[in-house]
């Protein structure tokens, strides 16, 4: 595959999960190479998860902070996998 072919699938990825961690709805489907697609999931849904104890006034600091553990893990997760850091 293409560097550009490349940067334009990493580039939709990132919208598609942009959206859900904004936006919430249906979690997005991520195709492809099962361990990619499993590592862009996890970073999308820790991602999401901490976007979500951030809006609710009532999480804990204990709380938040595994979730920016997880979150943490997740993406650097994605930056070994895709040499990108993951931008959420």
């Amino acid at each position: 595959m293409s560097n550009n072919n490349q940067e334009k699938i990493l580039a939709e990825i990132v919208t598609a999960a942009g959206r859900y961690i904004l936006e919430g709805g249906a979690v997005p489907k991520f195709l492809g190479d099962k361990k990619q697609a499993q590592i862009i999931s996890n970073a999308t849904l820790a991602s999401r998860r901490l976007y979500e104890a951030l809006c609710d006034k009532n999480v804990s600091l204990e709380a938040v902070t595994i979730m920016i553990e997880e979150k943490k893990s997740a993406a650097l997760q994605f930056e070994k996998c895709f040499g990108r850091l993951w931008r959420f």
